[in-house]
């Protein structure tokens, strides 16, 4: 039989983790996606850093884009 947190996490859902703080608690309440801190706290401050860089690139580059458009 399974039990309903391997279940919920199956499906999807997410599983808070039973040691959570309070402030970890509040923030999944509010509505922010811990699964993504989670997954962010999994990776190496390198690896975060190597993220970020390739965000911010996509990002310039969709900015250096839409104004050479705008420019024509």
């Amino acid at each position: 039989m399974i039990d309903a947190a391997t279940l919920a996490q199956m499906n999807g859902e997410y599983v808070m983790p039973p040691d959570a703080g309070p402030a970890w608690r509040a923030a999944a309440e509010y509505g922010f996606d811990m699964s993504l801190v989670e997954d962010a706290l999994q990776l190496t401050p390198e690896q975060r850093l190597e993220q970020h860089q390739r965000a911010l690139d996509l990002i310039l580059e969709v900015k250096e884009a839409g104004e050479r458009h705008a420019a024509k």
